[in-house]
């Protein structure tokens, strides 16, 4: 046989040394490790605070349970009818149509060669107001300016005069209609 022929395919030498070898894990390993315990300690403290917050819901549930039992439900009931008889008393209030500012600004208007005999107020719609004069002037001049003026006046949207005559004493008697913006005639407290 040759010197260098090997007989056999299996080491002389021991194999056990090789395959069990410790490996270094290394920065890579190390972190990869801490995440994993980092994470199964996150999951056990979201488990124990779940049962921690179902156990305050469950608390508050019977506290919420005990307290609907020491309501006083006749005292609830009679703030309730009080309620809704204050908000129909607010809703009358409010919708209430006042005359007294329209007087102020007819005053403030009116020429002082004219002069009103007669007054009415009809509601026209919803929240219009119709007013109808009966007045007297000392000449149809005076009633040109009256006409001239009212027709400024932002809260009248229409001033009619009609059935113009010379009356006793030579004075001009008129019919008047003023149709007024809902504005001046609500009720603000």
């Amino acid at each position: 046989m040759a010197p260098n022929f090997q007989s056999s395919f299996i080491p002389k030498e021991s194999v056990t040394e090789e395959v069990f070898k410790k490996k270094k894990a290394g920065m890579f390993g190390v972190l990869v490790v801490s995440l994993f315990i980092f994470s199964i300690i996150l999951s056990i403290g979201m488990f124990v605070y779940k049962g921690i917050i179902k156990s305050d819901i469950q608390n508050l549930q019977n506290q919420l349970v005990e307290e609907e039992k020491n309501i006083d439900k006749e005292t609830i009931s009679e703030i309730s009818q009080f309620s809704k008889k204050l908000s129909m008393a607010k809703s009358i209030v409010f919708k209430h149509k006042v005359v007294s500012n329209f007087l102020k600004t007819l005053a403030s208007s009116t020429v002082s060669s004219v002069r009103f005999v007669d007054f009415g107020y009809d509601n026209m719609k919803e929240n219009d107001l119709a007013i109808t004069l009966k007045g007297k002037a000392v000449d149809y001049a005076s009633i040109a300016l009256q006409e001239n003026i009212f027709s400024k006046v932002n809260y009248f949207k229409s001033v009619t005069f009609s059935n113009l005559s010379l009356g006793e004493g030579g004075l001009v008697s008129f019919d008047l209609k003023i149709s007024v913006d809902p504005k001046i005639s609500v009720y603000l407290p």
